[in-house]
């Protein structure tokens, strides 16, 4: 039994919206897998030569739409040996068919408004009868987000791009939005790190100010690429450190912008990658395998990929920030050490000290911390270093002062031991990560790092 369906229902994100009659959802479906965005205008344009009175190689007449138009006698087919040909059997009652079955009013209004990415609803009523026949987006541009205000100009005003946090910015008329120069726009695959962009602060700080992407939908670049292409500054993808992140780069990004684009990667790729996953490195092997890059910057890291055998998804990069003091307390020829009773770094040695509260200076905050867990009172007096330390869970910034104390009594109230170690003596004991960077400026103080 014939029934009257629409094709939306079937799919939703096509392009066509029309009724018309099919014997059975077998036919429905074939029919609907016809009606694309890509193929179109071709098929317009099919139909316009068979309304002006052309023959067309039956061959290039196929699908539901031709066959269907055949059956009721629309196009009539003429023999050529072993070839066949269709042609309209009246070209005005293939217009009339078209507008009633299909509902495309105008064949040449359709052919436009299809090959038209901005084409307005209006236009599509007039050559369709319908505004959504065309699927469109309604929301074109991208989000952008920053973790420092950056100045723009959008359609002629100036505005601050600096969300609250929790928050974006959407640019939609991006055809009329610019920033300054100076600035490197950071293209963001993941939007966990383009939500995150103020935990990943230290990996652009070298950049100066930046401004972050997000191409909306995920799978739409086309605004993006064509805002980068209209203006001159730098371009940095930031993606995952595998071999799909590679090729989103090369494929979509560095053809279209050279040199003027880079993808990040950070001095501790190698690090990364090491850690990283080998199920996703075995997952785009098949895929991705013998890729070569035309961006031979980027073939160290492709390198480092297929050493490893892995990959590192770039939701490694957020972490919480934590920003410390500590001490190192000397008296004569001896530096002071402690070893944590708690947590994680359990029996690790480490240099006195803790986190900074709002409003202090690191002076003030280490004469606290020194209070807090020796009931001591120390003079801070030198700067040494400040470390940058990536932990499993969280970024460390350790601002690191040479301190001698103003009373002898110390009491440990947090740590369970603690040491006077000459110089000779500081690597016999297991310090945390970060403070064995301590050592490192200790040793070269002395003339003796390596």
């Amino acid at each position: 039994m014939a029934t009257f369906r629409s094709i939306k229902e079937l799919t939703p994100q096509n392009t066509f919206f029309f009724r018309t009659e099919f014997n059975t959802d077998a036919d429905y479906t074939e029919f609907a897998a016809e009606l694309n965005t890509k193929h179109s205008v071709a098929l317009i344009e099919k139909l316009i030569r068979l309304a002006n009175g052309d023959a067309l190689p039956a061959s290039s007449l196929k699908g539901k739409w031709f066959e269907q138009m055949q059956e009721d006698g629309i196009l009539l087919a003429t023999a050529h040996g072993s070839r066949k040909s269709l042609r309209a059997s009246d070209g005005a009652l293939l217009r009339e068919y078209v507008a009633s079955q299909f509902d495309i009013r105008n064949l040449e209004q359709a052919r436009s408004a299809f090959a038209d990415e901005d084409v307005s609803r209006a236009s599509l009523v007039a050559a369709t009868g319908n505004s959504k026949f065309l699927s469109r987006r309604t929301f074109q541009g991208f989000l952008v987000n920053s973790y420092q205000p950056v100045a723009a100009v959008l359609n002629g005003q100036e505005i601050t791009i600096f969300p609250s946090e929790g928050s974006f910015m959407f640019i939609a008329d991006y055809q009329h939005f610019t920033i300054p120069r100076d600035v490197v726009v950071v293209g963001v695959e993941n939007a966990e790190n383009f939500r995150y962009a103020a935990l990943q602060e230290y990996l652009f700080a070298r950049f100066g100010r930046v401004l972050f992407v997000s191409r909306y939908p995920q799978d739409q670049n086309k605004d993006f690429i064509k805002w980068l292409q209209s203006i001159p500054n730098q371009y940095v993808h930031f993606g995952d450190l595998d071999l799909a992140g590679v090729a989103i780069y090369e494929r979509e990004y560095y053809c279209h912008l050279g040199t003027r684009s880079s993808f990040f990667v950070p001095d501790d790729f190698e690090q990364r990658i090491s850690n990283g996953s080998t199920d996703r490195y075995n997952a785009q092997l098949p895929q991705y395998g013998k890729m070569k890059v035309e961006d031979k910057r980027v073939q160290p890291l492709l390198d480092c990929i297929h050493l490893h055998h892995k990959g590192y998804d770039q939701e490694g990069y957020i972490m919480k920030r934590i920003e410390v003091v500590a001490a190192v307390i000397r008296k004569s020829d001896k530096i002071f050490a402690t070893q944590r009773g708690y947590g994680e770094w359990k029996d690790w040695w480490e240099f006195p000290g803790g986190k900074m509260e709002a409003g202090e200076t690191p002076e003030e905050a280490l004469k606290r911390e020194i209070r807090e867990e020796l009931s001591t009172e120390i003079s801070v007096d030198e700067y040494l270093c400040t470390v940058e330390y990536d932990y499993p869970k969280f970024h460390l910034t350790m601002h690191c002062y040479i301190c001698s104390l103003l009373t002898e009594s110390l009491h440990l109230n947090e740590h369970e031991a603690a040491k006077w170690l000459t110089e000779d003596e500081l690597d016999n004991v297991r310090w945390l990560p970060a403070d064995l960077n301590v050592i490192h400026e200790l040793k070269c103080l002395k003339g003796k790092c390596q």
